[in-house]
C-alpha cells in the first residue's frame, strides 16, 4: 500500500535525512519502482526536497509534525479499534475534553449521543462529527477557539487554554506525539500546554495511541509517567520493554487488536 510505504520513507529520512532511492528500497524492502513513485509523491506535497538520485529532508521548524491528511492514513485499523475502546469507556459520561489527532479524530464516527458535551481544540472532530451525525441530533460541540494550525487541524493558543479553564470535564482524552517511560509528549509547547490545562480540568485522563508513537520523544512533555493512569493502545512485541517500564511505574494498559478485514 503506497501510504505504508510513504509512512517508512518519511521515518527513515527522518533518520538518516538523506535517502538514495536504492538505499531506501534495500533497507525498507520494497521494490525501486515503489519508491521512486513514494518519493515523487512526497516531493509534490512539499514533505521532501528531490536530490540527484534521491531526497533530503526538510526543516521543519518549531512544528515538526508530518501534515494531519498523511497522518490520518497511517495506521487507520488500528486506530478506529482504539477509538471503539475508547467510546466503551466514555460510557456515563457528560462532558468530555478531546484534543486533536488523527486517533481522537476517529471518535467522531462513534460518538452520538445528544447528551454528551464535547469540548475540544480539533477542527477534524468537529467536521467528522458533522458528517456523520447529519441532521440527527448528536453530541453538543464546544470549539476552545484560538488560532488555527493547518498542519494538524488543531485551534492552539492563549483563546483555546482560556475556553478549557471555564469547563470541568468528567474525562480527557488525548493520543500525544509520542511516549516513552518518563511520559508523553507534543510536537508543540502550545499543544502540550492546552492539554495539561485539560488534564487539571477533568476528573480522569485516558490516553488512546497507536504502538508507533511508544519509545519516542517528542520536544514537549504534556505530563510525566506518574500522571498516566490509562493506556489504550495496540501491542506490537518492539514495545515490551517500553510497556514494562511504565507498568512498573503505576500505568495500566489495555491493548486491543484491530479488526481483521
Amino acid at each position: 500500500m503506497k501510504q505504508e510505504t510513504d509512512r517508512k520513507v518519511l521515518e527513515l529520512l527522518a533518520r538518516e535525512h538523506v535517502l538514495s532511492a536504492g538505499d531506501a528500497a534495500e533497507r525498507l524492502g520494497v521494490s525501486g519502482a515503489s519508491v521512486r513513485r513514494s518519493f515523487r509523491r512526497l516531493a509534490e506535497l512539499g514533505e521532501v526536497r528531490r536530490v540527484h538520485g534521491g531526497i533530503e529532508e526538510l526543516n521543519r521548524g518549531m512544528d515538526p509534525a508530518y501534515p494531519f491528511f498523511l497522518r490520518m492514513q497511517w495506521f487507520t485499523r488500528e486506530k478506529e479499534a482504539l477509538a471503539r475502546r475508547a467510546v466503551a469507556l466514555l460510557q456515563g459520561c457528560r462532558t468530555i475534553f478531546v484534543d486533536g489527532g488523527t486517533t481522537t479524530a476517529h471518535l467522531g464516527m462513534l460518538l452520538r449521543d445528544p447528551r454528551l458535551r464535547i469540548i475540544t481544540n480539533s477542527l477534524a472532530l468537529n467536521d467528522v462529527l458533522s458528517r456523520n451525525c447529519g441532521g440527527e441530533a448528536g453530541p453538543e460541540v464546544i470549539l476552545t477557539g484560538g488560532h488555527v494550525n493547518r498542519k494538524s487541524a488543531i485551534l492552539i493558543g492563549p483563546e483555546s487554554v482560556e475556553t478549557i479553564g471555564r469547563f470541568h470535564a468528567d474525562a480527557t482524552v488525548i493520543s500525544g506525539s509520542a511516549i516513552d517511560e518518563n511520559g508523553i509528549y507534543d510536537n508543540m509547547e502550545e499543544a502540550a500546554f492546552l492539554q495539561r490545562k485539560m488534564i487539571e480540568n477533568s476528573d480522569r485522563l485516558i490516553i488512546v495511541a497507536d504502538a508507533s508513537k511508544f519509545g519516542r520523544r517528542a520536544p514537549s512533555r504534556i505530563v510525566p509517567v506518574e500522571k498516566l493512569s490509562l493506556v489504550v493502545t495496540n501491542f506490537i512485541s518492539d514495545n515490551y520493554q517500553v510497556v514494562q517500564q511504565m507498568m512498573a511505574r503505576g500505568v495500566r494498559f489495555e491493548f486491543v487488536r484491530p479488526e481483521i478485514p
